[in-house]
């Protein structure tokens, strides 16, 4: 089972609903070009918000602590909605919370 955790909000970004999750296993963003490797993440941050064209839910690669580390959409993102869950199930995750320790 492909999870996401949900590790709950972060509010660097003006307006929307943002939200950090932990990927078991991290989501793979193939390369364009043979000869890049593709790149693996853990962490992302979902971001919905009404943007200038509408609503959108995007997927970004992101550290543990909830920084974006790069601004290219993943696989799962979408425009005409604001619904992480849905994202996150594009991209075949299903969202859960954290166990308890």
């Amino acid at each position: 089972m492909r999870t996401a955790v949900d590790l709950g909000k972060v509010n660097q970004y003006a307006g929307g609903d943002q939200r950090l999750y932990r990927l078991d296993p991290p989501i793979v963003k193939e390369s364009w070009y043979e000869d890049d490797p593709e790149e693996r993440y853990e962490y992302v941050v979902v971001s919905a918000v009404v943007a200038y064209s509408g609503p959108e839910t995007y997927i970004f690669p992101a550290d543990k602590d909830g920084n974006i580390t790069d601004w290219g959409e993943l696989d799962g993102s979408y425009r005409g909605g604001m619904d992480h869950e849905a994202a996150l199930a594009n991209a075949g995750y299903t969202v859960t919370q954290e166990a308890p320790r």
